[in-house]
């Protein structure tokens, strides 16, 4: 009786550590396992070009890493917009590929557009990647990017005017022109600016010119050289900046002729000075006749006086 309860309580207490070593067994395998799940996650991505342009196509590339040591297959990677401002040009704009490796890389490409009408902004794009363990279990990571959008920039010159008819070297000429935003985003700090082979350089500040607004150029520069029969080149330089202050710019040629000074307006400069001097000369002449004239008749009139006082005596 006595053997049977030692032994009783040895087989209880033998069944007790069995079972603590079993949950402490089960527990290091759980964790285990835990920490070995596949795990993918966006890495990089790139844009073809560097920018996306409302209105247009682009190419977005993503690359996916596998963070564990273990394999993962049938992998899908969904991109999508909240709103659909990014749309893919074919397909549902899923990519997919059978096997990412441990601990190595992927990449996914997309052939998007970015609908019209788009603000010049950034816009949230949600990734939604779905695969397979190695242990045959699926997973789903959903993450987001920001792709920025820019508006296109388009400038023009139109109406240019230069008042003078005829221009000779060394006058003053004045040109005025219209610049025209004929993009969706605003043109800032827009300048234009003058400069040729026979004009001097010159530079006028604008400001700020709205889509499908105007901006007007008034310029005044120097004629500096004549006029050849082939080979002039002036030009009206409009430099700009985007909204994130990139300058870019935009040149348009002009013509402006600049011709030799005429002839007779030469001789008549120098013929000038000369009919003063004539001028001047006659006056001093009649001058001095006027004096000797008045002298002689002063003098007859004192000899008529005298003459006439001896024959009254």
């Amino acid at each position: 009786m006595k053997f049977r309860q030692i032994n009783g309580k040895k087989c209880f207490s033998f069944l007790l550590m069995m079972c603590i070593a079993v949950a402490a067994f089960v527990g290091a395998g759980f964790h285990k396992v835990q920490a070995a799940n596949p795990r993918l996650m966006v890495s990089d991505y790139a844009i073809e070009g560097g920018e996306v342009l409302a209105g247009e196509e682009f190419v977005l590339s993503i690359t996916l890493k596998n963070t564990a040591s273990s394999s993962v297959k049938n992998v899908k990677l969904t991109v999508m917009t909240e709103q659909g401002e990014m749309l893919p040009v074919e397909g549902a704009g899923t990519a997919y590929i059978g096997k990412i490796d441990g601990n190595q890389e992927a990449e996914f490409t997309f052939q998007m557009l970015a609908i019209e009408g788009l603000e010049e902004k950034s816009y949230k794009l949600s990734l939604k990647t779905e695969y397979e363990g190695s242990n045959g279990m699926e997973y789903t990571v959903e993450e987001a990017i920001f792709i920025p959008v820019t508006l296109e920039q388009r400038v023009s010159v139109t109406d240019i005017f230069i008042p003078e008819s005829y221009i000779e070297l060394g006058d003053t000429v004045e040109i005025s022109a219209s610049v025209n935003n004929l993009g969706d985003g605003t043109l800032y700090n827009v300048t234009a600016k003058v400069e040729g082979t026979n004009i001097g350089e010159a530079e006028s500040y604008i400001g700020n010119i709205e889509s499908g607004k105007s901006g007007t150029i008034d310029i005044l520069t120097k004629s500096t050289a004549i006029s050849k029969e082939f080979g002039d080149s002036n030009s009206i330089i409009i430099t700009y900046e985007d909204r994130k202050g990139n300058v870019q710019e935009a040149v348009f040629e002009i013509g402006v002729e600049v011709n030799q000074p005429v002839f007779e307006n030469l001789e008549k400069v120098k013929e000038e000075p000369k009919v003063g001097a004539v001028v001047g000369k006659i006056a001093a002449i009649v001058g001095v006749v006027a004096v000797v004239g008045l002298i002689a008749w002063w003098m007859i009139r004192r000899y008529q006086k005298k003459k006439k006082i001896l024959e009254e005596f």
